[in-house]
């Protein structure tokens, strides 16, 4: 997948190749140049990442956007502002319309993947922000969480069943 990444005023293509069978990216090429790097599995469930390129380790942090991409990126005392752009971006959902963070009686999935988890039962009372299922999409594990207080109303999926973008996982009362 090719993303152009803006730094300050510096425009960047990098493009991220990720074979199924691998856990992790261990190479983009930036401008043409292959870059090796490395990274844990979980580094998006991180607060503090650990970056590897090339031969120098980075501390890194993030700010995200409504889409959930970074925005100011920290690494080495210093903070820049980033702009990320990819086909296909002005579809991503905001994160209060899928039920990961938003209002509504629905939790839908932000992106397609399969249920592998639910940790909520119907009838069972809620908090706002409470894990409600784990989606594994694209090898990642995303935890949905309820977008207010309430009742579990329905549940419409099973662990172990593939869903589709925006489809209704479960529903609130």
């Amino acid at each position: 997948m090719r993303i152009t990444v803006t730094v300050e005023n510096n425009v960047y293509e990098i493009d991220i190749e990720k074979l199924p069978f691998q856990e992790t990216i261990d190479h983009v090429i930036v401008d043409g140049e292959r870059i090796d790097v490395a990274m844990a599995p979980d580094w998006l469930e991180q607060f503090s990442k650990c970056l590897i390129v090339g031969d120098h380790s980075y501390q890194v942090e993030f700010e995200l956007d409504r889409q959930g991409l970074p925005r100011t990126v920290w690494a080495v005392g210093q903070s820049v502002d980033v702009t990320i752009d990819f086909p296909g971006k002005g579809k991503l959902k905001r994160p209060e319309m899928t039920g990961m963070w938003g209002e509504g009686d629905q939790v839908r999935a932000p992106l397609p993947g399969k249920v592998i988890g639910i940790r909520v039962e119907v009838g069972q009372e809620v908090k706002a922000g409470e894990s409600l299922c784990l989606l594994d999409a694209m090898k990642m594990e995303n935890e949905l969480h309820s977008p207010r207080d309430g009742t579990i109303k329905e549940i419409l999926v099973e662990k172990g069943e593939s869903v589709e973008l925006d489809q209704v996982l479960i529903t609130l009362e």
